[in-house]
């Protein structure tokens, strides 16, 4: 799986974590950051692990923004500013306005997974045939 792929996926299943312990646990946002970080492996647990250290001394919101940036993950821009848009309601909205926002993020990374999958599916045809082409090019100058 290539790391754009795993990594939305990855950033998929942390969000309905997330949203699942607001809807049912009631528990703080760096807390719930901190168990996201615990439970996802990788770069994206490291980006849950780090907003939740930023958020001892700046709001949710910018310290979410500052995770993301300073993340290092394999994502376009539009992955980037979607993950963003959920910096406007952490910690600012109630409850039904947090889950509205994660479910709209969480339908655009469904999109984005899908992209991310045919970008691969094309690719890797495209390298299967131009390791043909070689392998007769090869053939050829042999002989």
């Amino acid at each position: 799986m290539f790391g754009r792929e795993k990594n939305l996926k990855q950033i998929k299943k942390a969000l309905n974590i997330f949203e699942a312990k607001i809807v049912y646990m009631n528990e703080q946002i760096p807390d719930i950051f901190l168990d996201i970080s615990k439970k996802i492996q990788g770069d994206v647990g490291k980006m849950f692990y780090a907003a939740n250290k930023q958020m001892q001394i700046e709001f949710a919101g910018e310290a979410w923004e500052k995770a993301i940036d300073n993340s290092g993950l394999m994502l376009l821009e539009d992955d980037k500013e979607a993950l963003k848009s959920l910096s406007k309601m952490l910690g600012n909205t109630d409850v039904d306005g947090q889950i509205s926002q994660l479910k709209l993020v969480n339908i655009f990374i469904d999109q984005q997974i899908k992209d991310a999958i045919d970008k691969r599916n094309k690719n890797e045809k495209m390298y299967k045939k131009l390791g043909v082409i070689v392998g007769l090019a090869v053939v050829i100058v042999l002989i």
